[in-house]
């Protein structure tokens, strides 16, 4: 059981979620769509570093919707579906998967082709991963409490170009427990840039 400042951590995050999950359901659809529409233009960065292949992810409670990015990459796309409690298995995303319109498809059809960190056999060299906020001093994540990705990314190889997608509005500082895993980079809808000990010098020109 937590304790102390611990305990502490465990609060100020759950308050965070809590803040910025009802930030994001308040925003305006044109919002969102914009928001969207300036991901996409982001493309050319990501396509430096993206291998043969790009894992990403099918937005969900009003998170930043990636699809048209996606699909500007030209790259096969690979989709998380929870295997388990603890373990997230990968589908080759299918046209539909990755059409806009902010409704997303939790569990994607399709059989699996990877689990967990073995997705970077398949020539995966960006992984986009969901965020309700990022810390651009540490790469910090703060994700949904699930611990899905922290279990993945403790994992991955390294070769494996980390980027958490969030609002521009939600990059501060967070609170950092022993398990959190930083990421290498945050993508908003101003840009992808290098986080954490990479945050010297901006990833996109």
């Amino acid at each position: 059981m937590a304790t102390g400042r611990a305990a502490d951590k465990a609060t100020d995050k759950a308050a965070l979620r809590h803040e910025i999950r009802r930030s994001r359901a308040a925003e305006p659809p044109d919002v969102r769509v914009r928001r969207a529409q300036l991901l996409m233009s982001h493309g050319a960065a990501l396509a430096t570093r993206a291998g043969s292949a790009v894992a990403g992810f099918q937005p969900t409670n009003h998170e930043p919707d990636i699809s048209a990015l996606l699909m500007v990459l030209a790259l096969p796309v690979y989709l998380p579906r929870a295997l388990s409690a603890s373990e997230l298995e990968w589908v080759r995303a299918r046209p539909d998967d990755l059409r806009g319109g902010h409704r997303g498809i939790p569990r994607p059809k399709g059989p699996a082709v990877a689990l967990g960190p073995g997705i970077a056999s398949l020539g995966v060299g960006v992984m986009l991963v969901p965020a309700l906020a990022v810390d651009p001093s540490t790469g910090a994540r703060l994700g949904y409490g699930a611990g899905f990705y922290d279990r993945l990314l403790a994992d991955l190889s390294p070769a494996v170009f980390t980027v958490a997608v969030c609002r521009e509005q939600d990059q501060r500082v967070l609170p950092v427990e022993a398990h959190d895993v930083p990421v290498a980079a945050v993508l908003t809808e101003a840009g992808l840039v290098s986080v954490g000990s990479a945050g010297d010098a901006p990833a996109e020109d």
